[in-house]
């Protein structure tokens, strides 16, 4: 599941996230927009603090067969 995507299902916000996981809220948006990969000890943290739902393989980018 995507961090956004988790976002609209817990009705979370950006800044209730970004609190959570210990960051700006510049540091999220960046990460939905696709414009930053968060580090894997964050990744780690994300995973915790969504409790599995947003996992390391969701900030891989999808591969396109056209």
């Amino acid at each position: 599941m995507k961090l956004i995507d988790w976002l609209r299902d817990t009705e979370n916000d950006i800044h209730s996230a970004a609190e959570a996981f210990g960051v700006s809220i510049y540091a999220v948006r960046k990460w939905i927009r696709g414009e930053r990969t968060p580090r894997p000890k964050m990744q780690a943290k994300i995973k915790r603090v969504t409790r599995g739902q947003v996992t390391g393989n969701d900030w891989v980018p999808s591969s396109s067969s056209d």
